[in-house]
């Protein structure tokens, strides 16, 4: 072989290997320029679900607020339904107890009365027949009730 023919095969071979180099380097390039666009892709669509997840926080945020509020309103309903009921309680109990006082009363109002006789009768009234006075017949009828009003006259022995 001459040496004309192993500087052509020499350079066919540096040129060969230059137009492999060349091509593999634009092939590269272009699977990075390929990257880069998917990259932005990606990011365009992280900003866009940014964005979404900014909005549904702040959508649940004030859902989450929304819900406080009613269930601080709903504790306050349940606090005043509470001293509401507590206060009729203690209206009730203040009412019997006013009750049973009266009792007393006309019990021992009956016991020194001499002219007093006690009739019960069903619907829980008392009836004091008064007897031997001077212009009143014997079935003359006064009527009283038993029950005091939870806020009437107060006595001096409470």
């Amino acid at each position: 072989m001459s040496t004309g023919a192993i500087v052509a095969i020499v350079v066919g071979a540096l040129i060969l290997i230059a137009l492999l180099v060349l091509l593999a380097r634009r092939g590269r390039e272009r699977r990075m320029e390929n990257m880069r666009m998917e990259a932005q892709e990606h990011r365009s669509q992280a900003r866009v679900r940014a964005r979404t997840a900014e909005r549904e926080q702040a959508e649940a945020d004030e859902a989450t607020a929304r819900a406080k509020k009613s269930r601080a309103v709903a504790e306050e309903q349940a606090a005043q339904a509470r001293r509401a009921e507590a206060e009729a309680e203690a209206k009730t109990d203040h009412a019997q107890h006013e009750r049973g006082h009266a009792e007393e009363l006309h019990t021992r109002a009956t016991e020194i009365d001499p002219d007093a006789e006690v009739e019960s009768e069903s619907n829980g009234k008392r009836r004091f027949f008064k007897r031997g006075r001077l212009g009143e017949s014997d079935d003359q009828q006064v009527d009283e009730t038993q029950q005091v009003p939870a806020q009437g006259r107060r006595d001096s022995t409470h």
